[in-house]
């Protein structure tokens, strides 16, 4: 978070910087390959940013504006997949509620975080249940046309059930009720982990103030 917030503000040399060390710590957990595909991911990003400040003359900015932000674009997302790569959802929800994030909240950002993987692994078990009754995924782009139809109501149905679903099982659970939950599982926290906890949040702050110092002084 520190990294992608250094870089949206500062942008540049801080950026790239921000960028290697995030590619030095995925290479070190193991998770370069996850890195490489949200960098791709940018492609698209990257191309039409050139296109409009570097070749229309409506763009105005040049090619230096459009790989100012690209490195901006490219810093801030790098240390959030990174995050999110590294990280169990349970383990980082079950953290932001041990330090006093509200259920509600939490329950939002797991639900989105969960979003995605679900309704992929919803995706998969709808197609191999429909090929199982003998329909037809592949082949030409007419056949995969005619084919979506029936793989796309099941999707619908099953997310809409999915959610009465889950309402209910909140409500078992007791989830409005008042008074703040006892967690079963905390996720562990060294002191090392504390230290470079308050030094990233002391580097965020001082980073932020020599930035808006700086814009002040311009």
């Amino acid at each position: 978070m520190t990294g992608a917030a250094l870089s949206l503000a500062w942008g540049g040399w801080v950026a790239v910087g921000v960028a290697l060390l995030t590619a030095l710590a995925a290479l070190r957990a193991g998770r370069i390959r996850r890195l490489a595909v949200a960098a791709l991911a940018l492609a698209p990003v990257a191309a039409s940013s050139l296109l409009i400040n570097a070749l229309l003359p409506a763009g105005g900015g040049g090619l230096t504006t459009a790989v100012a932000a690209l490195l901006r674009l490219l810093g801030a997302t790098l240390p959030l997949t990174l995050l999110f790569a590294t990280t169990e959802a349970p383990d980082l929800l079950s953290d932001l509620e041990a330090r006093g994030a509200g259920r509600r909240a939490v329950f939002v950002l797991g639900a989105a975080l969960a979003a995605v993987p679900r309704a992929q692994a919803r995706a998969v078990d709808v197609i191999e249940a429909q090929r199982a009754r003998g329909l037809d995924t592949e082949g030409s782009w007419r056949r995969r046309l005619h084919g979506m139809l029936p793989l796309i109501t099941p999707l619908i149905i099953g997310s809409l059930a999915e959610v009465e679903d889950r309402t209910m099982a909140l409500e078992v659970r007791a989830f409005g009720a008042p008074g703040r939950r006892t967690l079963l599982h905390q996720p562990p926290d060294s002191r090392g982990q504390q230290v470079a906890r308050w030094a990233t949040a002391a580097l965020l702050v001082l980073g932020l103030a020599a930035r808006a110092v700086a814009v002040a002084i311009r």
